[in-house]
């Protein structure tokens, strides 16, 4: 219970800081994607149907709050989906997370213009979004590596014990005669 509303009270406080700050920094190309990497990294944790359920609240969120010049449910349609691969991937293939975040948070960007462009947003052009692509990728893949070391860093079991090194004598060494 503690859990759900600690979790609801950092997806608001994402939603904010990405409205109030992250937008309006004046960054070439736009800025790194909060809400998109906090689904990724939700989904991560928890499975592909809490990453579902995360995405689709988040991107409703998104679609309501202020600038919203876009079709009605075009972020909740894409972070669903992203929310639900990247927690299916996971689930499927434990190993393979980083280069689930890689995929995730490269494929989001053209996802959202696709869902855009079919629903007919005038504003969706492709040659505008296929040069501000390279930028929002990697400004969401910075923040993403940092995001993706904190959590697999402080989401382990606190009371295992960290691997100990080996002794520098442990192993037998070649002696030339």
């Amino acid at each position: 219970m503690i859990r759900a509303m600690a979790a609801v009270l950092l997806v608001g406080l994402i939603m904010i800081v990405q409205v109030t700050v992250v937008n309006r920094l004046p960054l070439p190309g736009g800025g790194p994607d909060l809400v998109l990497l906090a689904v990724v990294i939700i989904a991560l944790a928890r499975g592909a149907v809490v990453g579902a359920i995360t995405g689709f609240a988040m991107g409703l969120a998104t679609d309501l709050l202020p600038p919203a010049a876009h079709v009605m449910g075009q972020y909740a349609l894409v972070f669903c989906l992203v929310g639900f691969m990247v927690g299916r991937a996971t689930e499927r293939a434990p190993g393979s997370s980083a280069v689930t975040v890689i995929i995730a948070v490269m494929l989001a960007p053209l996802m959202s213009a696709g869902v855009g462009g079919l629903l007919g947003d005038p504003r969706v052009d492709w040659k505008a979004v296929l040069n501000l692509w390279p930028s929002l990728v990697m400004y969401n893949l910075a923040l993403a590596a940092l995001l993706f070391w904190v959590v697999s860093r402080y989401s382990g079991d606190p009371r295992r014990r960290r691997r100990e090194a080996v002794p520098t004598g442990a192993y037998p060494v070649r002696r030339r005669v």
